[in-house]
């Protein structure tokens, strides 16, 4: 698993129910690949072969809520990422400067979960599973 931090990850949310850039409040991402090996061996083949390949990730995010105006930039935030809401995760781990990792995860949004802390500090998590190929640019 890859866990992400700092103030260089850049964190998108491309979806059918619109765009997030959700960076500035960031706590941290991860990216999760499994994978399968399979033994591809044919006829009388003296030695095993192998095919490896990721057949299945997760992504996650961690942040803090955005209250915005009258709570309305966080009702857009919730309402962008229910659960079931199809799109795309863009993960920069160290932001989006030229030749720098980029990770492109086609994914299906678990919704958002919120946990209100002291003094109105409100911490928000995102599950994402895989839906698709998993790009690493």
């Amino acid at each position: 698993m890859a866990e992400f931090y700092g103030s260089g990850l850049v964190f998108q949310w491309v979806g059918t129910a619109g765009t997030l850039d959700m960076s500035e409040y960031q706590r941290g991402a991860t990216f999760n690949p499994t994978g399968k090996i399979d033994v591809n061996t044919t006829g009388a083949a003296g030695y095993e072969t192998r095919m490896v390949g990721v057949t299945d990730f997760t992504a996650s995010y961690k942040g803090l809520w955005q209250s915005g105006t009258a709570g309305t930039a966080a009702t857009t935030m919730e309402n962008t990422l229910r659960f079931g809401e199809a799109g795309t995760v863009y993960m920069y781990p160290e932001g989006t400067a030229a030749g720098k990792r980029k990770y492109t995860l086609p994914c299906i949004s678990q919704g958002p979960q919120v946990n209100t802390q002291y003094d109105a500090l409100t911490e928000i998590n995102i599950a994402f599973v895989g839906n698709g190929t998993a790009l690493y640019e």
